[in-house]
């Protein structure tokens, strides 16, 4: 590994069928940082997605499918090392040897806990599983030890995660103060990506809220999705001479901006700024809007769901190639565990010796 070869490390919750909002606020900017030159490290968290569940959920099989659609997406095994978070269980043993450390009144001022706990406070229904559970407390040691384990130097992540990289880098800070410079400290770097709106005017795109486009999606369901926004606002003329999507969208009623946002990402310049043109002078177009939008959004989808489908592209190709990049990383990860362990003083483990 060259010296000046940084390490970046993203997880991936397993969530199955993969959305726009996937694409744009992750998926993308994957693809683009493994033609680098960086050591890029993607797990699949699905550790983490055990923090609020009440009843089994088939997580394997949803990440089975969910690394399908990478893959399609061109997101090459041969240049990430892509492996579950539960295939290197000495992560959990590091998470442990961390929480010794770690204080609770730290974890308790974490956003993901303090959001659970005040919808728990304000009666919020809906609240998934046990929403204070042990799990989701200690998740930022968790997700700590998911980042010193392959000693990342770089975490990409957007607003809502950030906090959670910057606990991780105050954990790795007093380990090494207390029992000399053991873990490597990351650091949080923003990820390029786009926050799409969702197709009911929601401010996120999100398969639990039911309102995603998905790159999986046939023809004849996308037109059905697309058709099913809500547009019964009529259009008011805008108020800005700017096209920048930044700038008109927020001007629009939120399902409709919805729709123009997936037009200026999907969608040549002229087309775009063609429908911008209409809104702008106050006409009925909604109907070819909708029908335009999903003829990009399917040709888009057409080389995924090709790629999806293609014989090399198997649950059981899947299956090898993360038994394959467990192997690779296995060998960084247990050197950290067992240095940690020696630091602490408790010894390197006789049972892998």
């Amino acid at each position: 590994m060259s010296a000046k070869q940084e390490i970046i490390l993203s997880g991936i919750r397993p969530t199955g069928r993969l959305h726009y909002g996937n694409y744009f606020g992750a998926i993308k900017s994957f693809i683009e940082l493994q033609g680098k030159g960086h050591q890029c490290y993607y797990f699949i968290a699905d550790y983490h997605a055990l923090t609020t569940i009440s009843e089994r959920v088939d997580f394997f099989q949803q990440t089975i499918d969910m690394l399908r659609t990478y893959v399609a997406c061109g997101l090459d095994p041969a240049q990430s090392v892509i492996y579950r978070q539960s295939d290197l269980p000495c992560t959990a043993e590091l998470s442990l040897l961390l929480g010794m450390i770690t204080n609770i009144g730290h974890l308790e001022r974490g956003t993901t806990y303090k959001d659970k706990l005040s919808k728990l406070e304000q009666g919020a229904q809906g609240l998934e599983g046990n929403p204070l559970s042990f799990g989701l407390l200690g998740y930022p040691v968790l997700m700590a030890a998911d980042i010193l384990i392959v000693r990342a130097n770089q975490v990409p992540v957007g607003d809502d995660q950030r906090q959670h990289v910057e606990m991780a880098m105050d954990i790795a800070q007093k380990f090494n103060h207390r029992f000399g410079e053991t873990l490597t400290i990351p650091r949080a770097v923003q990820r390029n990506a786009l926050r799409l709106p969702g197709l009911d005017g929601s401010a996120k795109m999100g398969k639990s809220d039911n309102n995603t486009l998905d790159l999986l999606d046939d023809p004849k369901t996308v037109l059905k999705k697309i058709k099913g926004v809500q547009t019964t606002t009529d259009p008011e003329p805008l108020d800005t001479e700017s096209n920048d999507p930044d700038a008109v969208i927020p001007r629009m009623p939120n399902s409709v901006g919805a729709l123009y946002r997936m037009l200026s990402l999907l969608a040549p310049e002229e087309v775009y700024l063609e429908f911008v043109g209409k809104y702008r002078r106050g006409e009925k177009f909604y109907g070819t809007l909708k029908t335009t939008l999903a003829e990009y959004v399917s040709k888009f989808n057409e080389p995924i769901i090709e790629r999806f489908n293609a014989p090399e592209n198997t649950p059981e190709s899947v299956k090898d190639f993360l038994r394959e990049n467990a192997r690779k990383v296995t060998p960084v990860a247990l050197e950290t565990v067992e240095a940690c362990r020696e630091a602490m003083g408790i010894g390197r483990s006789l049972y892998r010796a």
